[in-house]
């Protein structure tokens, strides 16, 4: 579970108010768990600074300080607060408890103070935390954020985020005090997961916290959302795990790619030859531009219905279709709003899972409208820029306020999405609004023809029964799992998309 930067807030409120846990415990606890972290990551000749703000994230810098000068290390603590800012009560009580055993807080006034300081240092970053919803304003904590930055510290223990970034934003404005290591408390935060946030706050350690039980409950159902991460909700077996002895190419399903414009052949192919290699049991290839056509790989057969309704239709129902790709290697959208009526029907009476990719997605809301498709058969797999060709108002997905356009774009037609970013994650709407995400891949499949795969794969898994919420983040792990074995003999840069395929099969190994 992932949680929003509000529902963290609420939790700890509640824990403290309603359930009468003292929020100097949870303080105590959260500080000693920084403590512990720093004392794992520092090494012998690395000098300790602590930063602590006015607020109860500077109460836990100043608990952490305090165990590790009971420790035996020699912290240096700089009280971060400009004249006219008063600390909360919490971290009053911290800094006095701190002061008690000898040395006082140093003023933090400008760059003079952290001179001293060479580079082999560990900063333990407790200036903000989770509190702030908007960017910092011109000011002590953000001067001092950028004089900290000057050090070019070797490590940063970040409490809570980096200071001055925001839970919910994955793709921030600045980035004040990148951290090597970040400690959250009860669960990750959508910017400690999703690129490029997650490199900013470096290897994340979560710790429980003794949040009540019931205050998580009843602010996670209160969101009106759920946040997952996929390795918690995806089957653990085969999609084809339950296939009977006497299964033949229908019941694994015979699945059809339509695409590819003139000089773009190769696309569509992709994704029939990993949708074969995924477990379909028959796969067709409708090319649209079948000049210079290359030879097919003999397990393919080439149709010629391409997207006309007049002769793709009854194609579709005598060749007994249960699974369709529109879209791979098309400059131009082969979708008219008639076709989207006939598919939307045929899904209707048939069932038929619909894979909307690539150049199929351009003005798609325009031509979908007044549709609504079946949300467990109907998959969208754009990358940004086909996100934002969908619809004219849709900007990028890059916090929790954007999540909220696309869960509305799910809800008005029906459909889930599977976005295709250095993080990727589905967009669905069946059941309440859900996130799920995928942290599986690596840089290797930022190549041309990796969405390809993956679309060709996940209307495979369509075929063998799976549901359009899940089915995106499915493939997805099992295109990573393929890279990961390809890349024992490619390595990272090395990696293409048929590479990817030629190990398909063995990712999906029971």
């Amino acid at each position: 579970m992932i949680w929003a930067g509000q529902v963290a807030r609420d939790i700890d409120h509640l824990t403290t108010t309603l359930h009468g846990v003292p929020s100097l415990d949870l303080m105590e606890e959260a500080g000693l768990g920084v403590a512990r972290l720093a004392m794992e990551i520092w090494k012998p000749g690395l000098s300790i600074l602590v930063v602590a703000g006015a607020g109860n994230n500077g109460g836990d810098a100043l608990v952490a300080a305090r165990y590790l000068k009971e420790a035996g290390f020699a912290p240096a603590v700089f009280d971060v607060r400009a004249a006219d800012t008063q600390e909360t009560p919490d971290r009053q009580t911290q800094r006095l408890r701190y002061e008690k055993l000898g040395t006082p807080c140093l003023p933090y006034r400008d760059a003079h103070d952290f001179s001293s300081f060479p580079s082999s240092t560990l900063i333990i970053d407790g200036l903000v935390g989770l509190g702030p919803k908007q960017l910092l304003r011109p000011g002590l904590v953000r001067q001092c954020l950028i004089d900290l930055r000057a050090l070019k510290a070797e490590r940063v223990l970040a409490i809570d985020l980096p200071s001055g970034m925001l839970a919910d934003v994955w793709q921030p404005d600045e980035v004040l005090l990148p951290a090597t290591h970040t400690i959250t408390f009860g669960s990750a935060k959508l910017l400690h997961v999703l690129e490029p946030a997650r490199s900013f706050c470096g290897e994340l350690r979560i710790m429980p916290l003794p949040f009540h039980p019931e205050a998580i409950q009843s602010c996670l159902k209160q969101q009106g959302f759920h946040l997952d991460h996929d390795t918690a909700v995806l089957p653990r077996v085969s999609p084809w795990h339950d296939l009977p002895a006497d299964a033949h190419k229908f019941t694994r399903g015979h699945l059809l790619i339509i695409g590819g414009s003139q000089g773009k052949l190769g696309a569509p192919l992709l994704a029939a030859e990993a949708a074969m290699r995924a477990g379909a049991g028959w796969v067709s290839v409708a090319l649209l531009d079948a000049r210079d056509r290359p030879a097919l790989p003999r397990f393919l057969t080439y149709e010629d219905c391409g997207a006309d309704p007049q002769k793709l239709l009854p194609f579709l129902r005598e060749r007994r279709v249960k699974a369709l790709v529109i879209g791979p290697g098309t400059m131009q959208n082969p979708l008219t709003p008639e076709l989207l009526k006939a598919l939307q029907t045929e899904q209707q009476n048939s069932g038929l899972f619909l894979v909307f990719d690539a150049g199929a997605l351009k003005n798609w809301s325009t031509m979908a409208r007044g549709l609504i498709f079946d949300s467990d058969r109907t998959l969208l797999t754009p990358h940004p820029g086909e996100w934002r060709a969908i619809d004219s108002s849709h900007s990028d997905l890059k916090n929790l306020e954007s999540l909220t356009q696309a869960w509305t774009f799910c809800e008005t037609f029906g459909v889930s999405v599977f976005y295709k970013s250095a993080t990727p994650f589905t967009m669905a709407s069946q059941n309440g609004r859900r996130f799920l995400l995928n942290t599986d891949g690596s840089r290797a499949l930022g190549k041309a023809g990796s969405g390809d795969v993956l679309a060709g794969v996940a209307a495979a898994f369509g075929c063998a029964g799976r549901s359009a919420p899940l089915v995106g983040n499915e493939a997805q792990r099992a295109v990573a799992k393929a890279a990961q074995k390809a890349v024992l003999q490619w390595g990272r840069d090395g990696l293409g998309p048929e590479d990817l395929i030629q190990n398909l099969g063995q990712a999906f190994k029971e």
